[in-house]
């Protein structure tokens, strides 16, 4: 087991003990990656933000329960993704359409700026065509570090199933990658 899996280990194993610097430093860890996680889903950082609190209090409240044996990374990234999609849920049933919100974020994403500036943005489009189960076993693991298993638990598929995914990504974007490549010679 490496250092990261034994310090989350430790520290599941200390909240459910009720220690409350353990789950202090699990917050600080994991809350901005899940931020970025859910910002993806519903496209407001305010929106991800209210999330990610809301399942950290959920733990909290639920603190005997956690099973220390058991992925708390995982379950965190699973219990926000849920939670993200019955947001998206309730949005879709109050009027506005889940294809506004995935032209927005297409679009936001198509703009981003940075030192490598359109090759970014490329890429960011090029993921975003990815099938969305494809995508998010990608984003996962490049963008938010988690391993097969930790996918797997999160997405609730076979680890299989996740190399699947990430290799088939992987295949695409390189396919895109090499075609921007040949039109930025010519």
């Amino acid at each position: 087991m490496n250092n990261k899996n034994q310090q989350l280990q430790d520290w599941a194993s200390r909240i459910k003990r009720s220690d409350h610097r353990a789950f202090e430093q699990f917050f600080r860890f994991l809350y901005p990656r899940l931020v970025k996680f859910v910002i993806r889903y519903v496209n407001d950082k305010s929106t991800a933000s209210d999330i990610v609190q809301e399942v950290f209090m959920a733990l909290w409240k639920n603190r005997s329960t956690v099973d220390p044996d058991q992925s708390i990374q995982s379950y965190m990234y699973r219990a926000v993704r849920n939670r993200s999609l019955n947001w998206l849920d309730k949005k879709a049933n109050q009027g506005e359409s889940l294809d506004s919100i995935t032209i927005q974020q297409h679009n936001d994403e198509a703009y981003i700026e940075n030192s490598n500036g359109k090759l970014k943005s490329e890429m960011e489009i090029w993921i975003s065509e990815l099938p969305e189960r494809q995508c998010e076993a990608f984003r996962l693991s490049r963008f938010d570090g988690l391993d097969h298993t930790e996918i797997a638990a999160v997405m609730s598929i076979s680890e299989k199933t996740v190399n699947n995914h990430i290799v088939a990504a992987l295949k695409y974007l390189r396919k895109k990658y090499d075609q921007y490549k040949q039109e930025q010679e010519s």
